[in-house]
């Protein structure tokens, strides 16, 4: 029997070919159209189909042919009962009366007017601290932040939005007028962020705006407070390179100009505490050498006595070991603390009389 399905089924299959065919040609063209993704389903188990049914369908023209039986779709998860269909992330927080009053000052201060002014070389500038400054970029424009010559970076830079805006630093110039910058370039227009810059002698805060042809190629400040500051630190370091220099000529004499000093001087006093090593003078200043463990405790201070015996100040610095005096003296005393229990030595040019 099973033989003779097969070639029933063997001769029915071309026979329903070629009806198919005939069929399809004088059939006018269907229209094709895109079905949905069918729905994800469950595989069918192929034992359970019946195929002898499928083929007697076949033998016998009249009868049906049996379709697979179809399992229903799949269906999605059903959401945890634990979280409302109505749930919605938080995306803000109150804040406190302190939070919002310290907002309010800062929007203040972003706010407060900085007026602009014009400087050399171009140069568009801010006062410091003075308001929120802003520069004004272009896409395919090169802008640039100018700081305070000498000043230096300490980190770098932040900026709010590093895809959208480009920066790198730069310098200019050497030695104590070196200058740093900033170099800014936006990406496209219609940008609007922020930028922190850290140095070793303040941290600005500046806004950046990308415009279509609108832009400023250079942006520095003006430090009003720090004028005098400036001022007071250059004459600080002239008096420095000054004493510097003085120093260096008296610990770098030569033979012959140790031979022209006077060392005419008495110690009197054996106090290890406060007795120099040696006094000299060059016939206008006077030298007193100490101790170098000087340097690492309190140091006595020098008075010279007058005419009539009484101390009186002088001018003089210590550099190291070494005080320098700005007069010749005939007496004078190294005294360390107060009172009774103060350790004094005393010091005399030979040509006085009174020396001991």
């Amino acid at each position: 029997m099973k033989f003779h399905c097969a070639i029933l089924l063997y001769v029915a299959l071309p026979c329903a070919v070629v009806a198919q065919e005939a069929n399809s040609a004088k059939a006018p063209p269907s229209e094709v159209k895109r079905q949905p993704a069918p729905t994800q389903q469950k595989a069918f188990p192929i034992e359970q189909y019946d195929f002898g049914a499928q083929i007697q369908a076949l033998t016998q023209p009249d009868m049906p042919i049996p379709a697979l039986p179809v399992t229903p779709p799949v269906s999605e998860p059903a959401p945890s009962a634990g979280v409302p269909k109505d749930f919605k992330a938080k995306t803000d927080v109150e804040l406190t009366a302190t939070a919002r009053q310290a907002v309010e000052v800062s929007e203040q201060w972003q706010s407060q007017a900085n007026v602009p002014a014009a400087g050399p070389d171009g140069r568009v500038l801010y006062s410091y601290g003075a308001g929120l400054p802003t520069l004004v970029c272009a896409p395919l424009r090169v802008c640039m932040i100018e700081l305070e010559s000498g000043e230096k970076l300490v980190g770098e830079p932040h900026i709010g939005d590093s895809v959208r805006w480009n920066i790198s630093p730069a310098m200019y110039g050497n030695g104590d007028s070196a200058t740093s910058i900033i170099v800014v370039k936006p990406q496209s227009a219609g940008l609007d962020t922020n930028l922190l810059i850290t140095t070793d002698r303040r941290a600005y805060y500046l806004r950046l705006v990308s415009k279509p042809e609108d832009y400023v190629a250079r942006l520095a400040f003006a430090y009003p407070d720090d004028e005098q500051k400036k001022r007071e630190w250059q004459q600080h370091l002239a008096r420095q390179r000054q004493e510097a220099a003085e120093s260096a000529r008296i610990e770098g004499l030569s033979p012959d100009a140790m031979e022209s000093m006077h060392f005419d001087y008495r110690i009197h006093g054996k106090n290890e505490n406060v007795r120099p090593v040696r006094v000299f003078d060059d016939g206008a200043k006077t030298y007193i050498q100490m101790p170098p463990e000087v340097q690492h405790r309190e140091a006595p201070v020098l008075v010279v006595m007058g005419a009539d015996r009484k101390p009186e100040m002088v001018n003089y610095r210590v550099k190291g070991d070494l005080y320098i005096v700005d007069r010749l003296f005939d007496r004078a005393r190294l005294v360390l603390g107060a009172g009774k229990k103060a350790e004094t030595v005393e010091i005399t040019h030979a040509t006085n009389k009174d020396a001991k």
